[in-house]
């Protein structure tokens, strides 16, 4: 019996020895963390509401400051790196207040808690007069200005723009001149031909390098703008551009932008940061005036 135990401890004792090496062996080192994301997410982000803050940009075209009002989403003070940016131009004898008015906000907010990419709105004043180019004040002093105060997008695949009405020209004319600066634009309500050489109408068949812009139009049934727009949206659709014309029920008015406030924002950041873009039910969908999707 003490015979077989003896044998016992000492396969113990064997089988201890030829393990220590292997316990021996210098300890690897763990594997690094990987680098800290664009946006902290170890912590979610509790917050439900966007801000919306006034400042104003420096303009050499205006000679002035002007006020713009700018959306930032929850949590953009944990941002670290670039958020997509929307660029929303007022319509005519309105202000940097117009499209907070309709909704742009909340609605902003509305899409961010379903999960979209969190995004910035720039929304600009500025009288719009002859005397001036509204073109290049967006170009050369505010597109700088907003860059440099906030955590925007400085390309091309992170930028769109828009606008109400009148609007709605300067920010066609601005995309058609230079596609190379927006992914996408839309023209609501938009004033299309005012009879210069560089109206939208026109430069919708003659600009170059528009084809990879993704355009949205769309206008209220009652409104007297509705036939230039679907000249512009058949003209568009002739150059082979991923256009999309619809008709709501409406008028020109304020009324009808606030319905259509989040179609707008989810067509802007369809194109600028890959969420998905869905149509609102009681409206009339075209790829052009005429053809039916």
């Amino acid at each position: 019996m003490i015979a077989r135990w003896v044998g016992r401890l000492a396969c113990v004792a064997l089988g201890l020895v030829l393990l220590r090496p292997v316990c021996d062996w210098p300890a690897q080192p763990l594997p690094s963390s990987p680098p800290a994301p664009a946006i902290a997410t170890s912590t979610p982000c509790a917050d439900r509401a966007g801000e919306l803050r006034r400042i104003t940009v420096p303009s050499r075209v205006y000679g002035t400051p002007l006020p713009v009002s700018v959306y930032l989403p929850p949590c953009y003070a944990r941002a670290r790196d670039r958020l997509p940016v929307v660029y929303l131009l007022h319509g005519g004898n309105a202000d940097e207040t117009q499209w907070p008015d309709v909704g742009v906000p909340s609605e902003a907010d509305a899409l961010i808690a379903r999960g979209v990419t969190p995004f910035v709105v720039v929304m600009p004043g500025g009288d719009y007069h002859r005397s001036l180019d509204y073109a290049t004040f967006v170009m050369n002093d505010l597109l700088p200005g907003v860059e440099r105060q906030f955590h925007v997008g400085a390309v091309r695949a992170d930028r769109a723009i828009g606008g109400i009405s009148l609007g709605g020209y300067w920010a066609l004319r601005l995309a058609f001149k230079h596609p190379e600066m927006f992914a996408a634009v839309g023209g609501h309500s938009p004033v299309v031909n005012l009879g210069q050489s560089d109206d939208p109408l026109g430069l919708a068949a003659t600009a170059n390098g528009i084809e990879q812009l993704r355009v949205s139009l769309d206008v209220g049934k009652e409104d007297a703008l509705r036939g230039g727009t679907a000249r512009l949206a058949q003209v568009l659709d002739a150059r082979g551009l991923a256009v999309t014309f619809a008709v709501h029920p409406g008028r020109h008015d304020r009324v009808y932008w606030r319905s259509q406030a989040g179609a707008y924002l989810q067509f802007y950041l369809d194109a600028i940061a890959g969420s998905s873009f869905t149509r609102l039910p009681g409206a009339e969908w075209y790829n052009w005036c005429g053809r039916g999707v």
